[in-house]
């Protein structure tokens, strides 16, 4: 059954509009419209509309609003309508369109010089579309970690390039993701922080084994030898040499025993479930011959 105060908001916000439009109008003494007012009243019938759930009216009319402010100059509050409009449009179950309004939205604030604002929407983003498009979230957080950077942000910078990575990997993109791992590792060896570094340097290794190049992977363990004492001095090193060793002798079952070691099932998820496929089915004398390897 209709809300019967839904009905008196709807109405409320038809008024708020009518007003509006009258401050839009020009005459013969009246030049320009009186845009001040009249956002203020196609505002305050968003509001209106939002709570009558009327969410397509309350869309088309804060895009209104928000181009307004652009006329006006106001970016920020521009972004803001553009914001809202995207929430009403996820309302209306159209998540593509409720993405290109957060984007516009994340522009606008970049344009009014407001790019920690434009981050911190690209990353909350990112995280809403996780679960419904994979390849916008990572567009989020790639506009999220390029304006980090920008800001003199590289530590958040790198935090959000991981990020994407781990929805690049979830797609199976191993070029992708390999390319955004090594972003991270070059931002993390310029600030120093070669605590982050470690594990980075392993799902690096272990995405060139997914890809069948054992000896790339080779590559990047030996450099991270060299180039890092604490990847160097892990603990944890000597399982990812190891692994590769078996690689290197292309023993399945050497793989199969070597990948199943403790630390390989506790990293992220999405490698773990990679990984298993090089898990082989062992007879008891096979296990009990491997348990020493």
């Amino acid at each position: 059954m209709f809300n019967l105060n839904f009905s008196a908001k709807i109405r409320e916000a038809e008024e708020h509009v009518k007003q509006g439009e009258k401050y839009m109008k020009t005459s013969f003494l009246k030049w320009k419209p009186d845009l001040d007012s009249a956002i203020d009243e196609f505002d305050k019938a968003c509001t209106c509309y939002r709570v009558a759930e009327k969410y397509d009216q309350c869309r088309d009319l804060s895009i209104r609003v928000a181009e307004l402010q652009i006329q006006k100059g106001t970016p920020f509050f521009a972004a803001k309508s553009y914001e809202q409009a995207a929430q009403m449009t996820q309302q209306l179950q159209d998540l593509p369109t409720a993405a290109k309004y957060y984007d516009r939205a994340g522009q606008l604030y970049v344009e009014g010089g407001y790019r920690d604002s434009g981050a911190i929407l690209y990353e909350r983003c990112a995280l809403q579309f996780q679960q419904m498009d994979r390849a916008i979230t990572i567009d989020f957080y790639l506009k999220s970690a390029r304006l980090a950077e920008q800001e003199d942000k590289a530590y958040q910078a790198a935090d959000l390039y991981e990020k994407a990575a781990m929805q690049a990997i979830r797609m199976s993109n191993f070029p992708k993701t390999s390319e955004l791992l090594e972003e991270v590792t070059e931002i993390l060896t310029k600030i120093e922080r070669f605590d982050r570094i470690n594990r980075v340097i392993l799902y690096r290794v272990l995405l060139k084994l997914f890809n069948e190049d054992s000896v790339a992977g080779r590559n990047i363990f030996n450099q991270a030898c060299q180039n890092y004492p604490t990847f160097d001095n892990w603990e944890e090193r000597d399982h990812i040499g190891s692994l590769l060793d078996a690689f290197d002798l292309d023993d399945k079952d050497l793989i199969s025993q070597r990948c199943q070691k403790p630390f390989f099932m506790a990293i992220e998820p999405e490698f773990v479930r990679l990984m298993k496929r090089w898990i082989r089915p062992t007879t008891d004398t096979q296990s009990s011959n491997n348990a020493a390897q």
